[in-house]
């Protein structure tokens, strides 16, 4: 039996974490003996994760857990290391020189390159560094195409180190049971943190032009909250929109509503989208770097705007059109299924110890 070890920065509601914890739960525990450590506390977390073993390792930040995260992997003796999120994995690059003959698997969750258009990337450590210890990784999980071209262009990291794993859908997303009622307002949903690279303030834009009657949720905080909520005031959409700052019931608020808006500027593999398309709920995005082109199949499960105005048209269009709601369903769970994405990782594992 291998001795996997899973290092996550914490159990917030991140999607990074909630995957790698997620593959730590359901992978075959008659071949893989798996512990998730927790770098944070468990004070911080806001989701659960049954069925697996988990250890708090108590920092308040990765780059000050070094020690712990050696001393722990030198008394365990896994047969595998397995993190996630840039800070995790140069950690992890830094361990494998005092390790060998371990593996040691580092999984990206971004397009690094396009985010920093978007938004500021504070580092830690010398450029130079980083990508020296990147490279000490044996394999880097890239979730998309795009995560994995970006990669090679970015760090010059080696093609045949890196592994494309897209990220899986729980079976908790189940489809929705009610068709969409057109005499009533589109209810039209985003889940995400209220940052920047999020673009909620382009998705007000296109809204404030909208001449069907709508409803707009959004689900999630952040540190773009004031400016969003002024602009809202502003475009006079104040009594259309209403805000939900956390929520454990994502699936239902997917079900609930007509349309999910992406109006990312770059993503990593969005779970969102993959949990909206499981329900049933269409989605119209910008085209943006990180598997959106991927997950999205035109006029199938949504549409992908070039630009504002034809953002704007996609909402009309998918607001009069009469969806297919097991086809949307149909082709994303068809391709990212959590037991295809599970047998993935677990041959991953396996083919990397020769098993």
């Amino acid at each position: 039996m291998l001795r996997i070890f899973f290092f996550i920065p914490s159990l917030r509601a991140g999607g990074a974490e909630r995957v790698v914890s997620f593959v730590a739960q359901k992978i075959d525990k008659s071949k893989f003996d798996t512990t998730l450590f927790v770098i944070g506390s468990d004070k911080d977390a806001t989701f659960k994760v049954p069925d697996v073993k988990i250890e708090f390792l108590n920092h308040d930040r990765v780059s000050r857990s070094f020690g712990t995260v050696f001393k722990t992997i030198k008394k365990g003796k896994p047969d595998i290391v397995f993190g996630t999120i840039g800070h995790v994995n140069i950690m992890l690059g830094l361990c494998k020189i005092f390790f060998s003959r371990i593996i040691f698997i580092g999984r990206e969750v971004n397009v690094i390159s396009k985010l920093a258009e978007v938004q500021h990337i504070k580092a830690t450590l010398p450029p130079w560094i980083n990508k020296y210890l990147m490279h000490k990784l044996d394999v880097m999980v890239c979730q998309s195409i795009d995560m994995a071209e970006d990669i090679k262009q970015l760090s010059n990291f080696p093609e045949v180190k890196i592994a494309i794993i897209n990220n899986p859908i729980s079976d908790k997303y189940q489809l929705k049971k009610e068709l969409r009622d057109k005499s009533e307002p589109v209810k039209l949903i985003t889940v995400g943190s209220l940052s920047g690279r999020k673009g909620h303030l382009r998705i007000l834009e296109v809204l404030k032009d909208l001449k069907i009657p709508f409803s707009y949720t959004i689900v999630g905080n952040g540190e773009l909250k004031d400016e969003i909520f002024s602009v809202i005031e502003k475009y006079g959409l104040t009594e259309k929109v209403s805000h939900i700052p956390f929520s454990n019931e994502v699936s239902t608020l997917l079900q609930q509503h007509d349309i999910f808006l992406l109006g990312s500027f770059v993503e990593g593999f969005p779970n969102v989208l993959l949990e909206s398309c499981a329900v049933g709920t269409p989605v119209v995005a910008f085209n943006a770097p990180g598997g959106i082109n991927e997950i999205i199949i035109e006029d199938v499960n949504g549409f992908i705007a070039e630009d504002q105005k034809e953002y704007l048209d996609k909402i009309t269009v998918s607001a009069n059109k009469d969806w297919n709601i097991q086809e949307i369903r149909n082709a994303v769970v068809s391709r990212y299924n959590e037991s295809k994405i599970i047998a993935d990782y677990e041959n991953l594992f396996l083919s990397k110890t020769n098993n």
